[in-house]
């Protein structure tokens, strides 16, 4: 019964340890994507957006749940005109945050880069998003008129398109 004992204490002694290591661990992880997510704001403030980007990267990798280096990242991509790849980083902040603020800004930015990109719809949407979450922005208010301009514009041009092709098609059948 004695043996049984110790060997419970120090199967619990091995295991309280491992628990406080991983711990420990965790917590290096965290302090590391702190100190990239800070060195990426210096980098961006001094507009070396692919520097950045490296930075905020690796601290998403210390901390792939650091939502600040995830909004970052889309931020520096879209300054760098990598329109594309901010999108889904301002998909995942917007998923991630609590916050309705923040999850505003991604929205808006979301649809900015959507603008660049030149997909209308999915930029109609996601500032239609970021009115939802903070419906006094009258920028992006400002951005969704345009967007729903753009997208008429070019729903508009397709139909001409169509228009044409069928009135072409109408005239090769006549001759």
């Amino acid at each position: 019964m004695k043996k049984l004992k110790y060997l419970l204490i120090i199967f619990l002694m091995l295991f309280s340890s491992n628990e406080i290591a991983a711990q420990k661990d965790t917590i290096a992880q965290q302090r590391t994507a702190r100190k990239m997510l800070r060195q990426g704001n210096k980098l961006y403030q001094k507009e070396q957006f692919t520097d950045a980007s490296v930075a905020y990267q690796k601290a998403l990798g210390s901390n792939s749940n650091y939502d600040k280096a995830t909004y970052n990242l889309g931020n520096a991509l879209y300054k760098n005109k990598n329109y594309k790849e901010a999108i889904p980083q301002y998909e995942l902040t917007a998923k991630t945050a609590t916050n309705k603020a923040v999850k505003a800004e991604a929205f808006h930015n979301m649809g900015n880069s959507m603008m660049e990109s030149k997909n209308y719809q999915g930029a109609v949407d996601a500032f239609k998003s970021a009115l939802r979450n903070n419906p006094t922005d009258d920028e992006t208010r400002y951005n969704l008129a345009v967007a729903q301009q753009l997208l008429d514009k070019e729903n508009q041009d397709k139909k001409d398109d169509k228009n044409k092709d069928k009135d072409k098609k109408d005239k090769d059948k006549k001759d």
